[in-house]
């Protein structure tokens, strides 16, 4: 799988452009529960990261952002110089994997936003994810994930006989400085007995005149919430919350995103 997107951090910023409900969310979580050391696992290019630390409730608070590729934390570092003085205090970019990363001391909050958590394709990665996220949490420090619903419907094309992939228009975004254009399509195939999806984008790039096309491969883990709350409870978590979308709105249905809000719970003494 080449998962070129994130060795183009360019274009992984174009394609997110207007899509900023999820930075306030998370902004309005921060203000909520004010937080001293927060934590992001796959960080990326920064988009949330550096939102986050400029929106930090305590002079002294500690955003730190984890990700394993260096091309994009190499444009996070770059957008970071653009901030105040005390946000790019308050920031610490970092390569590491949030399978085995381990913290110094322990964060009030740790956050794997933006469905990074389906990039965990077997057990025993998710499970090892949320026993370090443990881990590097205080007793009572909350661990959030958010995920994008399956798309059963997509997933019902690729199960056909023969099987078949559903083709979509996924996103067209314009650089309002530049004019760079970009436009994403995405087939998606299914595989129900391991629950992952394979992902073909498809990306159109338009700039100067010039037309670019590449494929950016991934597979990824298909969780449903049910299974969500088991991982939080098997590894020493209780679940706080579950919102249906970043409006802070009780899931439905018809929801779009699952939200889930873990806390630690206390470390039971021995006899």
């Amino acid at each position: 799988m080449s998962d070129l997107i994130y060795r183009r951090p360019d274009d992984y910023d174009l394609e997110h452009e207007d899509d900023d409900r999820d930075v306030q969310f998370y902004c309005e979580l921060m203000r909520r529960l004010a937080p001293q050391r927060v934590l992001e696992l796959g960080g990326g290019s920064g988009r949330l990261t550096l939102a986050l630390a400029e929106f930090a409730p305590h002079m002294d608070s500690l955003i730190v952002g984890i990700d394993l590729e260096e091309a994009m934390l190499d444009r996070a570092r770059e957008k970071a110089r653009g901030l105040d003085a005390a946000a790019r205090e308050r920031l610490r970019l970092l390569n590491g994997d949030m399978r085995s990363w381990t913290a110094d001391e322990p964060f009030d909050l740790v956050l794997i936003p933006c469905s990074s958590i389906t990039h965990l394709l077997t057990l025993d990665d998710r499970l090892a994810v949320w026993k370090r996220v443990h881990g590097n949490l205080r007793p009572g420090g909350r661990f959030v994930i958010d995920i994008t619903m399956p798309n059963i419907r997509a997933f019902a094309e690729s199960l056909q006989t023969p099987p078949r992939a559903l083709m979509e228009v996924d996103s067209d975004t314009t650089d309002p400085e530049t004019g760079r254009r970009l436009v994403r399509y995405r087939a998606t195939s299914f595989d129900a007995w391991r629950q992952r999806a394979t992902i073909r984008f498809f990306y159109d790039r338009f700039e100067d005149g010039r037309h670019e096309r590449y494929v950016s491969d991934f597979e990824s883990h298909v969780y449903f919430p049910d299974e969500l709350r088991l991982l939080f409870l098997h590894t020493g978590f209780e679940i706080e919350a579950v919102y249906g979308d970043y409006r802070f709105r009780e899931p439905r249905s018809s929801s779009r995103e699952v939200v889930m809000v873990g806390r630690r719970l206390a470390d039971r003494g021995g006899c």
